[in-house]
């Protein structure tokens, strides 16, 4: 009679394991279409829920910045999702000489105001000391500079404001996140972590701070003796000495720089590195017909892709930039007019 019994059970066990596996993705279905749903609302009436519930503010920004056409396609899209979302609409782009007029005409129309600046990175410091070298501790794997990094340093002589909300270029908000305009510290930035991945360091894609010509000259010191000493350190490792070696900074939850993976709640998504891949480089597009007919909900990395469509290709029509993007060498006719789904041309691609 026990055995009988046993088997009994242990399948039950079994199909209740299964179940419950099946219950526990149900659930996260149910949470992202709740997501979903709340982030076309906000979409659609989060503009005139600002206008009737906060004062808009003089000492507070958004910025962001870019060196060179690459990277004014997301900063579109970024300053169309402050424009959706964000109920303080002060946005600066800081852009060097090596930004076109065209697309500088097109950060205008949705919104930024352009402040050309000298672009910085490690190579603009090398020219500077004389040298010109990438060894040492900081040193980048196989030499690989990323361009314009340190730019966004300049935004530390910016104290007609007493907060700043720096975000890379290819940065995108899916809600207001406008709280963070109102945190005390110094500097705020969201870990290298993510769950399951353990980074002691931050990840400066998204970067909350006080700006102060002091910290600007600490900060510029600090890079001048560090290069020398050793090599060149990206801006994020430098920021990262700054301001955590002496215990000044805020650590923001995980939502607040996504990247590479999903996870909720889900307040932004950072196209950094490789998952998925940065959408207006990538091979894969979907045509502006599949993108406009998404409706989510977000599940995967690759329906941020589609989601980035749907805004770039929604905001080309609102701030009239249809015939300007058509001249630069990101637009692809034979893609954007595909009858090939963005699902078919990543399997193909894989």
């Amino acid at each position: 009679m026990l055995l009988p019994y046993f088997f009994r059970y242990a399948k039950l066990t079994i199909s209740e394991y299964v179940n419950d596996k099946q219950r526990f993705l149900d659930n996260e279905l149910e949470a992202a279409l709740k997501e979903w749903r709340m982030y076309q609302l906000e979409r659609q009436f989060g503009q005139e829920w600002c206008k009737r519930n906060v004062k808009p503010r003089s000492d507070v920004t958004w910025l962001t910045a870019m060196v060179n056409d690459d990277f004014a396609i997301p900063a579109l899209v970024l300053g169309h999702s402050i424009r959706t979302f964000s109920c303080q609409q002060n946005m600066i782009a800081f852009v060097s000489n090596k930004v076109s007029a065209g697309a500088r005409k097109a950060l205008k129309r949705v919104g930024w105001d352009t402040r050309l600046v000298e672009g910085m990175d490690c190579d603009w410091l090398d020219a500077r000391l004389g040298s010109k070298q990438d060894t040492g501790f900081f040193a980048r794997p196989g030499g690989n500079r990323i361009k314009g990094t340190h730019t966004r340093f300049h935004a530390w002589n910016y104290t007609e404001f007493s907060k700043i909300i720096y975000v890379d270029a290819d940065y995108m908000l899916t809600t207001n996140i406008d709280k963070l305009f109102d945190i005390p510290d110094d500097f705020a930035a969201a870990p290298g972590s993510r769950p399951g991945v353990l980074d002691p360091c931050f990840n400066a894609g998204l970067l909350v701070f006080r700006p102060d010509t002091k910290f600007y000259q600490e900060i510029m010191d600090l890079w001048w003796e560090t290069t020398k000493k050793d090599t060149c350190p990206n801006d994020q490792v430098l920021l990262w000495h700054y301001y955590a070696d002496a215990g000044n900074w805020k650590a923001l939850p995980y939502a607040f720089n996504i990247r590479r993976i999903i996870y909720r709640p889900l307040n932004s998504f950072h196209f950094a590195c490789c998952v998925p891949p940065k959408p207006w480089s990538a091979k894969c597009r979907p045509s502006r017909k599949e993108a406009e007919a998404y409706n989510g909900p977000i599940l995967v990395p690759d329906d941020m892709s589609l989601v980035f469509w749907k805004n770039l290709y929604e905001l080309l029509k609102i701030n009239n930039l249809d015939e300007w993007w058509r001249t630069t060498k990101f637009f692809r006719a034979s893609e954007e007019f595909s009858a090939v789904t963005f699902s078919d041309c990543r399997k193909q691609e894989s």
